[in-house]
């Protein structure tokens, strides 16, 4: 009796095992295909015209061009050629996070703490092996389903924790005593991004400047100097999940990311910053430009962003219901007050435990399911840019909170 315990116990214990193996295998052929199968084509500089479309482009730029990423590592474009010769184009900031001291600076978003801490931490300092993998949603240019299909896409990643518009490179010392360099880059790297955006799409006759998280900071920033760069095109300028609120941000663009902002951009920061930005667009970009913004009522990541600018040690269920109401009337005001802005409001999403909605919504499947008061995402997306008519959605929360 004891016998066959002992060997049940042994079989038990080789199953557990050989499920384990056989779960880690599992687990690193969906890393594999995930991760290693979707790399982009390196095309040669001057071979972009012969690039396969539909397919993403890694595109270098030489050391002239003075960009790189946070941590010294090497910065590039991602292109895909749809199938609409150059008449339509798709200009898409890339979020992923924010830094602004040492302490943020010192905590950059890694595999290694994700998997030992579970902890995704506050900016990408590079441009993550896998980023090709991640272009859903709105940048699927061959997806039928995808009212922007056939769409060219130039992808602007982001590596420099600053928005898009550092200018500093700053030497900080991380929670160990380490020393390390801190590249706000994000300036150059875009300068180099339009460059060639401009030297290999000639006469677009619609362009849509977006971006999600810091990116839509980004498309907001550059979009008058896309607009400079393209006289005669069409211009909608679309930022997703990219509301924070903090008096801080003035200090932080000029004393800490020397972005010397007023004589780059042409106006001045406030601390509600996304709608600082629209405000002036109403005045930079072109009279028929449209303004697009899109929000979850409860973004599960915001606020905590927030609460770190702001040093704010509230409760977070108290303080996503703060930043929601900043949010809302945000938009309430812009509406009033700017001529051709319209949102996207949705509680699309909301987790009944958490109480939290999704962070961004255009480049994930979330573009193509995102759903309220009867309309979809995309169709709002669709009908502002491809169709000129336009409209606010989810007006109630806005008019509530008003």
């Amino acid at each position: 009796m004891a016998q066959k315990k002992i060997v049940k116990k042994i079989n038990k214990i080789l199953l557990t095992a050989i499920g384990g193996i056989v779960l880690t295998l599992g687990v690193v052929a969906g890393y594999v295909y995930f991760f290693m199968l979707e790399k982009p084509a390196e095309p040669e500089p001057d071979q972009w015209a012969a690039a396969e479309r539909y397919v993403w482009n890694k595109i270098k730029f030489d050391q002239d061009a003075k960009a790189i990423s946070a941590d010294g590592s090497e910065y590039y474009l991602l292109a895909n050629k749809g199938g609409a010769a150059e008449d339509k184009l798709i200009i898409y900031f890339s979020g992923g996070g924010v830094a602004w001291d040492a302490v943020t600076a010192g905590q950059p978003i890694s595999l290694s703490n994700v998997m030992k801490n579970g902890e995704i931490k506050y900016y990408f300092p590079n441009i993550p092996f896998f980023k090709v993998s991640t272009l859903g949603g709105l940048l699927k240019n061959n997806n039928p389903d995808n009212p922007f299909k056939d769409w060219n896409v130039v992808y602007i990643p982001y590596s420099t924790g600053d928005l898009h518009i550092g200018n500093a490179s700053k030497e900080y010392t991380d929670a160990k005593g380490k020393p390390f360099t801190m590249r706000y880059n994000g300036q150059a790297n875009t300068h180099a991004a339009l460059e060639w955006i401009a030297n290999h799409f000639a006469t677009p006759e619609k362009i849509l400047i977006a971006g999600e998280s810091a990116g839509g900071f980004g498309a907001a920033f550059w979009a008058p100097e896309i607009a400079k760069r393209y006289p005669d095109a069409r211009i909608y300028q679309y930022s997703d999940g990219s509301y924070l609120n903090a008096d801080r941000w003035p200090d932080i663009i000029d004393n800490e990311w020397k972005v010397n902002f007023a004589e780059t951009f042409g106006y001045e920061a406030h601390g509600d910053l996304i709608s600082s930005v629209f405000a002036a667009n109403r005045k930079l970009l072109p009279d028929n430009a449209v303004l697009l913004q899109s929000n979850t009522l409860y973004d599960e990541l915001l606020f905590d962003f927030e609460k770190d600018l702001n040093g704010d040690d509230s409760d977070d269920g108290e303080y996503v219901h703060r930043w929601s109401a900043r949010m809302l009337q945000s938009a309430g005001e812009l509406t009033e007050v700017l001529p051709g802005y319209y949102y996207y409001i949705t509680d699309y999403g909301l987790n009944g435990k958490t109480g939290r909605t999704p962070h961004t919504l255009s480049p994930l499947n979330h573009f193509y399911k995102a759903e309220q008061d009867g309309v979809k995402l995309m169709k709002w997306l669709d009908d502002a840019v491809n169709k000129d008519e336009y409209y606010s959605v989810g007006r109630h929360f806005v008019e509530k909170e008003g």
